[in-house]
């Protein structure tokens, strides 16, 4: 089990990862949130692999259109096989329309070898979506949820037992940092009410304690997926890397010079080196080894010593529960989903 350690952080973050090539010219590969940072440079690795079709996603149109460009530019490619979606998941209307639209497309019909759940977000400031959620808590776990859940039958649908489909969700080792929140969650009335809550913590501490989220909803969910299992689940985590995350901060400039000054004195990776470890998780060797959980430079490592007592398996399966009663209120596929694919408690 682990616990974070500075020694081993920067032994990691000097490591060089691995670039995984092949071909992808039978599969069907998606990123979320793929127009800057980690998700544009994965999407540039994926499409330099030539699948049989790459979907990226970004949160409004010229963006899509703009991503679509720079991968056919970057990849050489003719852009027959690629196509950007419109997908915000600050918003469910949105994940349950783009998930509408995919189903729709004939292309869905072959199904769908990877997702990459790569988008997410870091707010300072407290703020709600129009679905009334914190827009971290939103993003980085409840849409991401739902959106995967929904995929899980592309998933399924293209998957066999030499090759079985994969989810990979984008997580971080901020998840370690996120523990301290729920030391007292068992007193808690309810769990997503309790972290949606305003005066439950401050941006850093719920953005970390998204990430550990992410790291329970896999081992749930891999742990009811039959065996063998038709899709691999794992969270990966890219390092400490410059990226686009902390954007809301830009108009703080004490905010932009601390980043910038963390990013020097941490080794902070590079997009493309981060985005190796997303590639490896989708498409890497010994799949099996990876199903329900968490990979670090490109390695299987422990998650946080939390999640494996007593307490943080209660707190995981509480957060099952509760999370599929609430997003099966969002969208009634949720339920027929779960109860066709998984095995229910």
């Amino acid at each position: 089990m682990g616990k974070f350690s500075i020694v081993q952080y920067f032994r990691e973050q000097w490591k060089t990862l691995p670039i995984c090539s092949g071909d992808l010219g039978s599969k069907a590969v998606m990123v979320v949130g793929s127009n800057v940072g980690i998700g544009l440079e994965a999407s540039v690795h994926f499409a330099r692999m030539k699948p049989r079709s790459l979907f990226t996603t970004c949160r409004d149109e010229e963006k899509c259109e703009r991503t679509r460009e720079v991968l056919m530019e970057r990849a050489g490619d003719d852009g027959t096989g690629i196509t950007s979606l419109l997908l915000d998941l600050s918003s469910f209307d949105s994940v349950r329309a783009f998930a509408a639209t995919f189903t729709a497309d004939a292309r869905s019909d072959y199904g769908l070898n990877v997702l990459v759940a790569n988008a997410g977000a870091f707010v300072q400031r407290y703020t709600r979506t129009d679905d009334d959620w914190e827009v971290m808590f939103q993003v980085n776990y409840l849409s991401m949820v739902l959106l995967s859940i929904l995929m899980l039958p592309h998933l399924v649908k293209v998957s066999n037992s030499e090759s079985p489909s994969r989810l990979v969700v984008v997580s971080s080792f901020g998840h370690h940092f996120g523990v301290g929140k729920l030391k007292s969650a068992a007193q808690w009335k309810g769990v997503l009410e309790t972290i949606n809550d305003k005066e439950f913590c401050n941006g850093a501490d719920r953005y970390n304690v998204t990430k550990l989220l992410q790291v329970m909803f896999v081992r749930e969910l891999a742990s009811r997926l039959p065996s063998p299992t038709p899709v691999v689940a794992c969270t990966v985590q890219p390092g400490f890397c410059r990226s686009n995350l902390f954007r809301d901060l830009d108009d703080k400039w004490y905010a932009r010079t601390f980043v910038s000054l963390a990013s020097v004195l941490f080794s902070a990776r590079t997009p493309e080196q981060g985005s190796r470890a997303l590639v490896h998780a989708a498409v890497g060797d010994d799949e099996l080894a990876m199903h329900g959980r968490y990979l670090s430079s490109c390695q299987v490592t422990e998650e946080d010593d939390y999640i494996f007592t007593p307490e943080g398996k209660a707190l995981s399966g509480r957060l099952w529960i509760e999370t599929i009663d609430t997003l099966s209120k969002v969208d009634g596929r949720v339920p027929d989903i779960v109860k066709q694919y998984l095995r229910v408690d």
